[in-house]
């Protein structure tokens, strides 16, 4: 156990005992019975690669809670342990150390007891912030040990409200109006030389895409109301308002993004589009904005990608045993289309990278044609579409075929000119790996049929479809099972579900915890279809019968639905009946 000898101006450790090892935590860890020795094995695998510390890289991979690894912190520290959900700061005590230094640290002053201080710190061994702080300080301290995501919403809780205040400085408000006034006037030179000074601004930007990492949101929406401004972050797959912001905010809110993001921002009557890449909590965040005018003024909509985070391993995707094999199986080949379908953010790039990290080694030439490249991965060569440049999916799918591929990923096949290259592509003895939107396995043959692509040239290069959705994953700390309602249980029997034979159906339920933001769900998963060609369905395509006929003969084939393999995972306890309804229904 690492101690802590009180001083005269705060608390230090023992130099001979300051240091936790991974070996160390990790043995802890698993004596607590909160993780097993392999997640521990494969997590120090990671950290040999990436560096990252061993307990955040068991609660990114969700084999660790962020409060478990706060107590274990304390508990090897010999630091007292402060859920500070349920006991927050003191607000009169936030002055005795600097906000910005507070948010760069992650640390928080949370009570005066005695004359001490406590201050509460996610990384207890972290040495430098401790020292910093003993400097800072000129009264006696205790640092607390609590978890990262708690401690990031008490900071924001306590100093957020400070730059959503509408009482601003008289400053502020001249700023304010100058920015207008520079814009009214179509200067935006001048326009961006005043944005670029006004730190309350700034700061509120970096403040909504920091709180947008830690909720793990996929999306920000930044809206003009008549009141103020309004920020919601999309996590899980659903809205939900975040933050707020005074009219006084709204000009320069909108005009920072725009900034940074690469826009005019003298231009307020069109639609424009922009992408910037900024690192948020050492994380590379790639963000692509779009603008629209409104009747309250130009709104926007950030939406962000986490460029660092590792490839997932194909297993770890959530298919089912036996559509998973399927997939493998044909993505395996030496040749032939192989397409994921959904709607946008439905996972299809994940699922498609999984399959190219699979199919990475040496003896294989893969060549990517993306927009945006959202995974980097070494060993392959990976090129992004420039429209502005005329490298477009075709031109760069053209360019990819004059460069001795054997594996090429399509980011989208949207139109018959990509359509046509990737089918001859996989005729030629290249494996072609893309997506397209289409609502489930069987109507991708129609929809490329409908770009004008002829059914021989389908069937003839078409070897497997994979569909898939996102639901949200039921909440390990708080969920629960009960009897299935008389309503619920002649919804099942109406979609074929249940044979309508067993007593008592019980089903997983969602109810909502500190953890999961009360949502009851935490993260997603995906369910899948995966439809491989056969004689019959090949037979169909050609005869250009309905997608009805398709479906049909795809579940003779063996082929569970999409709305089967979710029913699975409702009854394996990871979502919920009210989740395949909103997804499937």
């Amino acid at each position: 156990m690492v101690h802590l000898t009180e001083t005269s101006n705060g608390y230090r450790r023992d130099a001979e005992r300051q240091v936790i090892g991974n070996e160390t935590l990790g043995a802890h860890l698993i004596a607590a019975g909160l993780v097993t020795e392999a997640d521990v094995r494969l997590a120090l695998d990671e950290q040999r690669r990436t560096g990252a510390r061993l307990g955040e890289i068991l609660v990114e991979h969700d084999h660790l809670f962020e409060d478990d690894l706060a107590r274990s912190l304390a508990e090897l520290t010999g630091m007292p342990y402060r859920d500070l959900s349920l006991d927050p700061p003191n607000p009169k005590v936030l002055t005795y150390l600097p906000e910005g230094f507070c948010r760069r640290r992650g640390v928080l002053p949370v009570e005066l007891r005695a004359d001490t201080l406590l201050i509460a710190i996610q990384d207890p061994r972290d040495l430098q912030t401790l020292d910093d702080i003993r400097t800072l300080l000129d009264v006696p301290f205790v640092p607390l040990v609590a978890a990262r995501g708690a401690l990031r919403k008490a900071i924001e809780a306590g100093y957020g409200s400070r730059l959503v205040d509408d009482e601003q400085p008289d400053d502020e408000g001249t700023a304010d109006a100058t920015l207008s006034a520079e814009l009214s006037d179509g200067n935006a030179a001048d326009a961006l030389a005043v944005e670029g000074n006004r730190g309350p601004v700034i700061d509120f930007v970096t403040q909504i895409l920091n709180r947008a990492v830690d909720e793990r949101a996929s999306d920000i929406h930044v809206e003009p109301t008549k009141d103020g401004l309004r920020i919601r972050f999309r996590v899980d797959g659903l809205l939900h308002d975040a933050m707020s912001a005074p009219a006084s905010y709204q000009l320069g809110v909108i005009s920072r993004i725009k900034v940074v993001t690469d826009m005019d921002i003298s231009d307020h009557r069109r639609p424009q589009d922009g992408r910037m890449s900024t690192t948020v909590r050492g994380i590379t965040v790639d963000a692509r904005a779009a603008t629209m005018p409104t009747i309250n003024g130009e709104a926007v909509v950030l939406r962000l990608l986490t460029r660092d985070h590792g490839l997932l391993d194909i297993d770890s995707l959530g298919f089912l045993p036996g559509p998973l094999e399927l997939f493998k199986k044909s993505f395996r080949k030496a040749w032939g289309m192989v397409l994921v379908t959904g709607p946008t953010g439905s996972g299809k790039s994940t699922t498609l990278y999984s399959a190219i990290n699979e199919l990475n080694v040496p003896s294989r030439n893969t060549i990517t044609v993306e927009d945006p490249i959202e995974y980097r991965v070494a060993g392959i060569k990976q090129t992004q579409v420039n429209s502005k440049a005329g490298y477009t999916f075709a031109s760069g799918l053209r360019a990819a075929l004059r460069a001795d591929p054997d594996i090429i990923l399509v980011g989208e096949i949207r139109d018959l000119d990509t359509a046509r290259i990737a089918t001859e592509a996989a005729l030629t003895g290249h494996l072609v790996l893309s997506t397209l939107h289409a609502n489930d396995a069987a109507s991708s043959t129609t929809r490329l049929i409908d770009m004008g692509l002829g059914p021989y040239l389908v069937t003839s290069a078409l070897e497997c479809v994979v569909a898939q959705r996102l639901v949200r994953r039921l909440c390990r700390r708080c969920k629960s099972v009960s009897v299935a309602t008389p309503e619920e249980r002649l919804e099942l029997d109406a979609m074929a579900l249940t044979d309508g034979r067993a007593p008592e159906a019980t089903l997983p339920r969602a109810n909502g915890c500190q953890h999961c933001g009360r949502t009851g769900y935490f993260g997603r998963l995906a369910v899948h279809e995966v439809m491989v060609m056969n004689d019959e369905l090949r037979r169909l395509v050609l005869e250009r019968s309905p997608a009805e006929a398709i479906v049909r003969a795809a579940i003779a084939g063996g082929m569970q639905t999409l709305q089967m393999d979710a029913f699975v995972k409702v009854r394996e306890g990871e979502t919920t009946l009210d989740e395949l309804k909103r997804i499937l229904a």
